[in-house]
């Protein structure tokens, strides 16, 4: 039998072996907690960088530039790909030369067209992004331009997808968004939208500070790695350029990339267009239209309706412009559907005091101006920003006549 005396010696050992561990908890606690004070009080990175170079992280960073210039930005592009070819394809027609997509955050040529018609010098941006959701334009507009004092003209370019991709499922999910809340923080860009899960998350990265800036970590991360790698192998990572096909599954997979020189436009020449190949992607659309989710409109609509409620009590002037398309597109959605998007999105300009031009009235677009059912082609670009600058000389008479304080 053992002896009162063992028992007593065991039990020391397991309580003083309690001890131990409790004690490495607590010093291991106490250094996460001063670690944090000490990150928190020293550790300044700029919000706007990111490990993953989206396509919003270079517009940002070239809207933070603009932002230091004596001529800020008079109109600010939003909108899709669609809005994106308008840009990019329309400057590489009028300047006649190729462009970077991923660089090119400014319209040269409604800048000229508009600068004339306006009878002074203006300046653009562009927040247009491939795939962009209403709720991307919402969480752009509160997190970037919104904060600025000038008041430029809010130019949103919409179409069908962008309010009712049956693909679509969290406002939250999307790059644009997961790059705002970085930039955001300690806010979100989106807080309506956050499941239970990601509030629970974003309540641990205010409360512990070292987690809530791991993609600042990961930056810099990054950087020593590159600049370790070009000095050990002279690798230049700004002229790395990947496959195409490669780029797809890798956007599909992982977090979206972007680098300089990935997506270039060269201008629009009526010769090589005759021997172009028409790019059908009705497939693409088929999917994105049907079947149609009455939840994902009614969701992308009240983002729709909050960018321009809070633009108009900020005293932003904005141009909602239903985007020009092709029939063989608008066929592929549902009976009826076409009518309720055009409906919806009126009826919001008109409730939040937004202009409202639809360049996809009859007659206005052919065949002719685009390169595939949705994308205009550079000439097709010109075309369209000549409409939407008459519109915003309109939009700037009526605010003069009104009284209302107008950056023009």
């Amino acid at each position: 039998m053992p002896s009162a005396n063992n028992n007593q010696q065991e039990s020391a050992k397991k309580t003083g072996g309690q001890n131990w561990l409790s004690s490495y908890a607590v010093l291991a606690a106490a250094a996460v907690l001063l670690t944090n004070a000490a990150a928190y009080a020293l550790l300044k990175t700029d919000p706007l960088d990111s490990p993953n170079r989206c396509w919003a992280y270079w517009s940002a960073k070239d809207w933070q530039e603009s932002q230091k210039s004596a001529h800020k930005p008079d109109a600010v592009f939003f909108g899709s790909s669609l809005m994106v070819a308008v840009v990019n394809d329309g400057d590489s027609s009028f300047l006649q030369k190729p462009l970077d997509a991923v660089k090119n955050h400014r319209s040269t040529y409604f800048e000229s067209y508009a600068g004339q018609l306006l009878g002074k010098p203006l300046k653009t941006h562009s927040f247009a992004i491939g795939g962009q959701m209403a709720s991307d334009a919402c969480a752009l507009f509160r997190s970037l331009p919104a904060r600025q004092d000038t008041r430029p003209v809010l130019i949103w370019g919409v179409a069908p997808r962008d309010l009712l991709d049956s693909s679509f499922s969290d406002p939250a999910s999307t790059e644009t968004v997961r790059y705002l809340d970085k930039v955001a923080y300690p806010a979100d860009a989106l807080p309506e939208s956050k499941r239970i899960w990601k509030q629970v998350e974003r309540q641990i990265e205010r409360g512990l500070f070292l987690y809530g800036k791991r993609a600042d970590f990961q930056r810099a991360e990054r950087g020593i790695s590159e600049a370790l790698i070009s000095r050990v192998t002279g690798t230049k990572f700004d002229t790395i350029r990947t496959p195409q096909p490669l780029l797809k599954i890798a956007m599909a997979e992982q977090p979206e990339e972007n680098a300089p020189n990935q997506w270039v436009v060269t201008p629009y020449s009526q010769k090589a267009a005759i021997h172009a190949l028409w790019n059908d992607n009705s497939k693409e659309y088929a999917m994105r239209y049907r079947p149609f989710k009455p939840k994902v409109f009614n969701n992308q609509s009240q983002y729709m309706d909050k960018f321009l409620q809070q633009a108009h009590q900020m005293g932003f002037n904005a141009i909602i412009v239903n985007m020009p398309l092709l029939k063989q597109n608008t066929d592929l959605l549902p009976q009826g559907v076409y009518d309720k998007y055009l409906n919806q999105v009126r009826e919001l300009a008109r409730k939040n005091g937004a202009a409202f031009v639809d360049c996809n009235r009859a007659g206005l677009f052919t065949r002719a101006d685009f390169c595939d059912p949705v994308h205009l082609h550079g000439l097709g670009a010109q075309k369209f920003l000549r409409i939407v600058a008459r519109e915003m000389k309109n939009v700037s008479e009526t605010s003069s006549l009104a009284g209302k304080n107008s950056q023009f």
